[in-house]
């Protein structure tokens, strides 16, 4: 079986684009496994642990994935055999509909695509990064964060997580698209 890791976890976009390449590869036997970071999956890469690895490379709006960037420094032996090209809508959750809002919280990439649309909905609200998007909306759901923070993440996570939706489609750029890359180790 094709072990596919990729960054993030469950409800990330990423985990649809390695959903996506398995499909245009032909892998009807696989197992998706959710490695948080880009570091995570080009260790495990490195490690054998998994047989492809999927990372975000580059947002339209937001520009270059840094943290995909870094891991892939000086790992020449991980090499890009696909990419795509990903349609990314973000959502803004909260765990009460009538949370006063303080703090936005989700994956850096999403906060800059984001950006223009939450300073105007919210402009006295701080932003804190989260690991991923997926990961922001599972914290705020088991109250490892507080009410008073709304989460930017992907609509099937946030309603997998069964928080409550406040604004749709809140990316700047309406045709927001994210690069990914499928890596393997040669």
């Amino acid at each position: 079986m094709i072990r596919i890791g990729y960054m993030g976890i469950p409800f990330s976009n990423s985990e649809e684009a390695a959903e996506m390449f398995a499909l245009r590869q032909g892998w009807s036997s696989f197992e998706m496994v959710a490695l948080m970071s880009a570091a995570g999956v080009v260790d495990s890469l490195l490690k054998r642990r998994i047989d492809y690895g999927v990372v975000a490379t580059r947002n339209i709006n937001a520009g270059e994935v840094v943290e995909t960037r870094d891991a892939l420094k000086g790992k020449d032996s991980v090499v890009s055999i696909d990419a795509i090209d990903l349609p990314i809508h973000h959502c803004l959750f909260v765990k009460r509909k009538d949370a006063r809002i303080t703090v936005l919280a989700s994956h850096v990439q999403a906060l800059l695509q984001t950006r223009d649309n939450l300073d105007r909905l919210y402009p006295s609200a701080s932003k804190t990064e989260v690991e991923d998007t997926a990961y922001a909306a599972e914290l705020l759901a088991q109250e490892k964060l507080p009410e008073t923070v709304a989460v930017v993440c992907r609509r099937n996570a946030g309603e997998h997580y069964g928080l409550v939706l406040l604004h749709e489609d809140i990316e700047d750029n309406k045709d927001n698209m994210t690069s990914f890359a499928l890596l393997e180790s040669v």
